[in-house]
């Protein structure tokens, strides 16, 4: 799991650099959480806020809200 610590820290490298969240930038987001293989209740409330409050570019929007959405069904089925 990562920390909530360890994502905000990137979260802020990433939008200091030109405050919008690509794509790349997500891939990196998206690997930080799913390194352990499954996505914790802190980290998916961290990436749910991160999603409502910052500007990401549509791909990367998308990526990210997936990791969402397959966490909700894995608990569904």
């Amino acid at each position: 799991m990562a920390s909530s610590k360890n994502l905000e820290d990137a979260l802020k490298d990433i939008l200091t650099d030109d405050g919008k969240i690509s794509k790349w930038d997500a891939k990196a987001i998206r690997e930080l959480i799913m390194a352990d293989g499954r996505v914790s209740t802190e980290e998916k409330l961290f990436l749910e806020n991160a999603l409502k409050l910052n500007n990401f570019d549509e791909e990367a929007f998308k990526m990210l809200n997936e990791v969402l959405l397959r966490e909700e069904m894995k608990y569904r089925t």
